[in-house]
């Protein structure tokens, strides 16, 4: 008699998809990259930029409140920003259907700017435990002898990038939106700001889905766990550099940085200028303060090098795909 029972035994257990082995992959990536030094502090730093975020939203909510703390706080300004402040309340309260959409907009833009680049230096961080650690314990073929195929580990690794992303920035932007409306003196602030929250996940989403293909296409470059977090830092950090200065000599070497694509496409998402352009109207004051700003920065709000950005973007995707492709693979 066999000492094991090789004869066919029905499975009793619970029968689960091919996206939970996907999911197992993302999951242990991501707490892998919580454990690192300072990532949790600086994920709990994101929520904290949420919290400030949310304050805003409440603090121009309360100007719809006559006997407020804020309006009360707004009556020690000097007399030029008490009128402006008044001229505010007066354009939210006649005109919330235009005036909450248009002020939300404005914030949601700039605290979206503003919050991505944690989200690309947390990427840097996980650059090892993405794909370079694999590589160089030829973990892919002991992937490969197991119920996984290598479409399997890709898309775990793809979810474990946009999952940190989803905790470092969409989850702070949503939860920023929603508590922010959730405290507003009235429940329709929610359907006025809709656009606002459309044009976050518009910019958000694409930004998550271009930012982890290149993260996957960085770290498949190398077996070395310093090198490439170091060449994904030095990526971002050179052409924050380069665009200023490209600007004023050959423009075309400012879409060589990812950041800067990805911030023309939020001009082009968000439509700035064009908010910029309402408050003016509405508020007189305001076109004096702005006329503060620089010709050559009201010419980029109003004119983003969206088409460039998505070419350069495209390319830099495609790149990682070939490097992915060719460096993810079973020998």
């Amino acid at each position: 008699m066999p000492l094991h029972d090789t004869r066919y035994q029905h499975w009793e257990g619970d029968h689960l998809g091919v996206w939970n082995r996907r999911l197992v992959i993302a999951s242990n990536g991501i707490r892998g990259c919580l454990q690192t030094k300072g990532v949790w502090q600086m994920v709990v730093m994101c929520w904290v930029a949420a919290l400030i975020m949310v304050a805003a939203l409440f603090m121009v909510g309360q100007l719809l409140v006559a006997d407020s703390v804020v309006v009360q706080w707004a009556g020690n300004l000097n007399p030029q920003l008490q009128t402006i402040v008044r001229m505010l309340t007066t354009w939210l309260g006649e005109h919330p259907e235009i005036s909450v959409n248009t002020t939300q907009n404005l914030l949601f833009h700039y605290f979206c700017i503003y919050l991505m680049p944690v989200s690309i230096f947390i990427l840097g961080v996980a650059m090892p435990l993405l794909i370079t650690r694999d590589l160089a314990s030829n973990a892919i073929i002991i992937y490969s002898s197991k119920a996984l195929n290598r479409g399997d580990y890709l898309a775990g690794k793809f979810l474990m990038a946009f999952g940190l992303l989803t905790a470092t920035w969409l989850g702070p932007v949503c939860a920023a939106w929603f508590t922010g409306n959730l405290l507003a003196p009235d429940w329709r602030f929610f359907w006025h700001s809709r656009a606002a929250l459309g044009h976050a996940l518009a910019y958000g989403i694409i930004s998550m889905i271009v930012l982890s293909l290149l993260a996957m296409g960085v770290s498949a470059t190398s077996t070395k766990e310093k090198s490439t977090p170091a060449f994904w830092l030095i990526w971002w950090i050179l052409g924050g550099v380069i665009a200023p200065i490209a600007s004023h000599t050959q423009p075309w070497l400012r879409h060589l940085s990812f950041n800067y694509n990805l911030n023309q496409i939020a001009l082009a998402v968000f439509r700035p200028a064009q908010d910029l352009k309402t408050a003016q109207d509405n508020i007189p004051m305001l076109g004096n303060m702005l006329r503060n700003i620089r010709p050559e920065t009201m010419a980029a709000l109003n004119s983003p090098a969206i088409w460039g950005a998505l070419f350069a973007l495209a390319l830099m995707a495609g790149a990682a795909g070939f490097i992915i492709n060719k460096k993810v693979r079973p020998e």
